[in-house]
């Protein structure tokens, strides 16, 4: 059966939240519950880096002098948030009975074993988001490929884990800039994916003239694109686009979330800032 309910999050980031794992639990559960009493097959989307703060703030701030005393730190910190995003996210699917997709992270690519547990083949960061089933299983771990200016320390994603078949339909997920590559958009669509997961965090006021063309504005610019990228597809029908806000670091992040159908916005956030959960049922 194809999906019937489809929540895009647009999630605004407040540090106290990420503090502990029940903290990011209250967090998670109370941006999901426009879910309840929905028809399912259900599927949820959450921004992307909405996991990164629980690598700065869980269990206390991290500082320079604290990386001077252990130059490991990072790497403990990054399985730990990985740890607790991973938990959190897996209880949200099965509290649901939702595909959900937790938004990413910045840590190491992590994998499972029976006797090493959980471990990282490599040391290098990537921009991971997590793919959950109703149960909570993780189908996929997902890299992104494409690299904005602050992420070129980041290891590059290669293609792959992209295309999920579930129960419901095939899902492809692109998060932010990889969304906005023909060549990424053109092989989910060959390979018959029939929903787009954009998860994205834009570094940018909305309201600034666009770079490439000043007499038009980042948010007009990031909608048209969204309504058209559908446009012309043999599979992909549905698109959704959970946007960040709030601050993290030096980076301020706005956007205005959507859920998109080919050539319409099917919902769309009042704002580029704060809480908003964009509900479609079918």
């Amino acid at each position: 059966m194809p999906f019937r309910t489809y929540l895009a999050v647009q999630a605004e980031v407040f540090p106290e939240a990420y503090k502990n794992e029940e903290a990011f639990r209250e967090r998670v559960l109370a941006l999901l519950k426009p879910l309840e009493g929905t028809p399912s097959p259900r599927l949820a989307a959450f921004p992307e880096l909405f996991g990164l703060p629980l690598l700065l703030h869980l269990e206390g701030e991290v500082g320079f002098k604290d990386l001077l005393k252990d130059p490991l730190l990072p790497w403990r910190r990054a399985k730990k948030a990985y740890g607790v995003f991973h938990r959190v996210m897996a209880e949200a699917a099965r509290a649901f009975g939702t595909y959900l997709l937790s938004g990413s992270l910045l840590a190491p690519p992590y994998e499972e074993e029976l006797a090493r547990g959980r471990f990282a083949r490599t040391p290098l960061f990537q921009n991971l988001a997590l793919f959950f089933n109703p149960e909570g299983r993780l189908l996929a771990q997902v890299p992104k490929m494409e690299r904005t200016p602050p992420e070129r320390w980041l290891l590059r994603g290669r293609f792959g884990p992209h295309l999920v078949e579930t129960r419901a339909g095939r899902v492809g997920i692109l998060i932010c800039l990889d969304g906005f590559y023909e060549k990424h958009l053109s092989r989910l669509d060959a390979l018959g994916a029939e929903v787009l997961l954009q998860p994205s965090a834009n570094p940018a006021p909305w309201e600034r003239p666009w770079p490439w063309d000043p007499t038009r504005k980042e948010g007009e610019v990031w909608l048209a694109s969204a309504r058209e990228r559908l446009l012309g597809r043999e599979n992909l029908r549905v698109l959704l686009n959970p946007m960040l806000n709030g601050r993290i670091l030096s980076l301020a992040f706005e956007g205005r979330s959507g859920i998109y159908a080919q050539g319409e916005a099917l919902r769309l956030a009042q704002s580029p800032v704060g809480d908003e959960t964009l509900l479609l049922t079918l």
